[in-house]
């Protein structure tokens, strides 16, 4: 038996063009229609099962918080079913379920009372409540003076802290801070751990691909796609840079043309140049106009050898070379490194470098390498996505991209704490403890 079953679902709203409508639609004697019908969510159909962690991913107005509404009960489907088995706890829109006028405690109390656990049960849970919400002596105050992230922190506390068999999350975690932030992802990880089922809608591709198994992409109020969340959010984030593209192409359209050009001729008769054969296979997801190709990425060392074996505090050139079927202004070359969990670690193209290709021309091949010591950041496999676009830093049009086609792995001898390891200068000074004052 699934852990929510949503067969068919359907949820439809009625627009007026003038708020006089909704009476006059209401009082016809003629059952005249003045409205016009919106499809929040058409046919939708999914199953999550026990223990599973699914997210769901889509645009702002896609339909994500309607389904979530629906299977928490909030509001009720046009068509459809939707059916949930195990006790459910829901963070939803921020202060949803709160009573304003009431404290954080009182809140905690009748939360619980709501969820069918009596007040010597939630005497027992409060402590718990409290120490993760970290909120201090607010928790004594009416919920209508907490900021919004002094909200999600006791929401999301009283949410994960009722023993829920299923947690629904929906975005709210995106207003706290940093620090509560990796506070509530190890805190999922936990529960996940003990066969708790999570649904989590949020536009973090990043944490939906690390937490989730499988991923729902609701694309204007349709299912788009369902599968494993790696590849669902690969196909959401290709089709969200060819929307990207559209939006930037008048931009660009009235960008004056760029004048000064650093590109190289190496146009000697008859040589031959060669570079490593690009697999686009081994990409993770392609995203291409037509109108440029990817030729070769290549990693090479001091002495020109192909590694994929890096050591920090070296240097090496990263290569990319692309070929143009049509003219380009503003041409740019670049990739990214990520870790495994799509964590990025930096970026780099010759905009940022400044260097330009003012005019790429049709059937030329263009090679832009990179050459840079190392920095000291964690052993470990990475993952390289290199790109090819046209335009400037804020506003490009991505021509072809190829996610995560390659894996690099680092060494690094150094202590490996953190993410990035610094060289400073480091100074040790001994005071005589009479001889010191502390200002302030």
């Amino acid at each position: 038996m699934s852990a929510i079953n949503v067969e068919n679902l359907t949820k439809i709203y009625k627009l007026y063009k003038d708020p006089k409508d909704r009476f006059k639609e209401a009082v016809s004697p003629f059952k005249k229609v003045y409205s016009e019908p919106f499809y929040a969510l058409r046919d939708i159909s999914f199953k999550v099962e026990k223990g599973e962690t699914v997210g769901i991913i889509g645009t702002n107005g896609s339909g994500k918080s309607t389904i979530l509404k629906i299977i928490t009960g909030v509001i009720r489907p046009t068509e459809g079913h939707v059916e949930v088995n195990g006790k459910v706890s829901a963070l939803l829109e921020l202060g949803a379920g709160f009573d304003m006028e009431y404290s954080g405690v009182e809140n905690i109390f009748m939360n619980g009372a709501v969820l069918g656990f009596t007040r010597e049960q939630m005497e027992q849970k409060k402590d718990e409540i409290l120490e993760f919400a970290d909120i201090g002596d607010f928790v004594y105050q009416p919920v209508k003076t907490y900021s919004s992230g002094m909200l999600v922190r006791l929401a999301f506390a009283l949410a994960i802290n009722v023993d829920p068999e299923i947690l629904i999350i929906d975005e709210a975690l995106a207003v706290g801070d940093a620090f509560f932030q990796a506070k509530c992802f190890h805190k999922l990880e936990e529960i996940k751990a003990c066969g708790t089922t999570i649904l989590f809608v949020s536009h973090d591709i990043v944490s939906v691909k690390k937490l989730c198994s499988r991923a729902v992409w609701i694309e204007k109020g349709t299912l788009r796609e369902i599968g494993p969340s790696g590849e669902v959010c690969e196909k959401y984030m290709s089709a969200q840079i060819i929307r990207t593209n559209k939006e930037n192409e008048k931009i660009l359209a009235q960008m004056k043309p760029e004048e000064h050009d650093d590109v190289e001729n190496h146009l000697e008769k008859d040589k031959i140049v060669h570079f490593p054969r690009f697999v686009t296979e081994h990409a993770e997801a392609m995203t291409t106009t037509g109108r440029a190709e990817l030729l070769s990425f290549y990693v090479v060392d001091d002495e020109g050898r192909e590694v994929n074996l890096l050591e920090t505090r070296k240097t090496y050139k990263f290569g990319i070379v692309g070929k143009f079927n049509d003219d380009i202004e503003r041409a740019l070359f670049g990739f990214e490194l990520e870790d495994l969990k799509g964590v990025r670690i930096f970026g780099i193209n010759n905009f940022m470098q400044q260097k330009s290709i003012a005019k790429a021309k049709k059937g030329m091949v263009y090679e832009v390498s990179f050459k840079f010591e190392l920095p000291r950041f964690h052993k470990g496999e990475y993952l390289v996505t290199p790109a090819i676009a046209a335009g400037t830093q804020d506003n490009h049009i991505v021509l072809v991209r190829a996610h995560n086609c390659q894996t690099i792995v680092i060494d690094n001898d150094g202590y490996n704490t953190a993410m990035l390891e610094l060289d400073a200068e480091t100074s040790i000074c001994e005071y005589d403890s009479r001889l010191v004052e502390i200002d302030g």
